[in-house]
């Protein structure tokens, strides 16, 4: 059990390297484009910012909800007793994973981008 569990983190590890990358290849595509391409492309950002004159950020947000199934419980006996352990989980699990997304532009044109959040690496 002990050497699933960690076979499952260093590939979530090196999925999530990945994944970074990925992800800033998408966003650094942007860089050059306009303004209205963005929008055409991704819809209406969630918010957006005046920074300057001619500056301004869009930020686009999402959330995404996954549910996780749940592990049959192991019984084991323990003193004399027949019971679930504590290593075993019936219940599924919802995980809510978040992205922001927010670009830079400059003239009309994206200069910049940022992200954050663990739900920028789930398709």
């Amino acid at each position: 059990m002990k050497k699933t569990l960690y076979l499952f983190l260093i590939f979530g590890l090196i999925f999530a390297c990945r994944s970074k990358q990925d992800y800033d290849a998408i966003l650094s595509s942007w860089i050059g484009k306009s303004e209205a391409e963005l929008v055409s492309q991704l819809g209406a950002p969630n918010s957006m910012e005046n920074i300057s004159k001619n500056e301004q950020i869009f930020v686009y947000d999402s959330k995404k909800i996954v549910n996780v199934p749940g592990e049959a419980p192991v019984f084991s006996s323990l003193g004399g007793q027949y019971g679930p352990d504590n290593y075993g989980d019936a219940f599924s699990e919802d995980m809510v994973y978040e992205c922001q997304t927010i670009f830079t532009t400059r003239n009309d044109i994206i200069v910049d981008y940022s992200w954050q959040g663990d739900g920028c690496l789930i398709n």
